[in-house]
């Protein structure tokens, strides 16, 4: 499979480009201090909380993970970015023979 997907393409660029901007805003880095994400977890768990008027620590849990996965991306390039990206919207816009010639090349 030499030609990549378009609709696939397209989809990781918003995504990968999303995530940047929110890293950006969020001033996360690879190595960042364990204080300061916390610190950014429980705040972001408590902007969650004023949204739904559920307990901001229900949402620890979630903003965890998500914070977590900005700053592992957070070190990743643009063609990792995309690469990433790209992969995991894959499944969600191929075609059947697609999706057929990639799993083939498991085997």
């Amino acid at each position: 499979m030499d030609e990549k997907n378009q609709q696939a393409l397209a989809l990781a660029f918003k995504r990968a480009k999303a995530k940047s901007l929110k890293i950006k805003e969020l001033k996360i880095v690879p190595a960042m201090n364990e204080d300061l994400v916390d610190a950014l977890i429980i705040k972001l768990s408590k902007v969650k909380a004023e949204d739904d008027g559920k307990k901001w620590e229900s949402h620890v849990k979630g903003q965890r993970w998500y914070i977590e996965d900005l700053i592992e991306f957070s070190g990743l390039d643009a063609q990792e970015r995309m690469d990433l990206e790209y992969a995991n919207a894959f499944p969600d816009t191929a075609e059947e023979g697609e999706l057929t010639e990639a799993l083939e090349s498991f085997m």
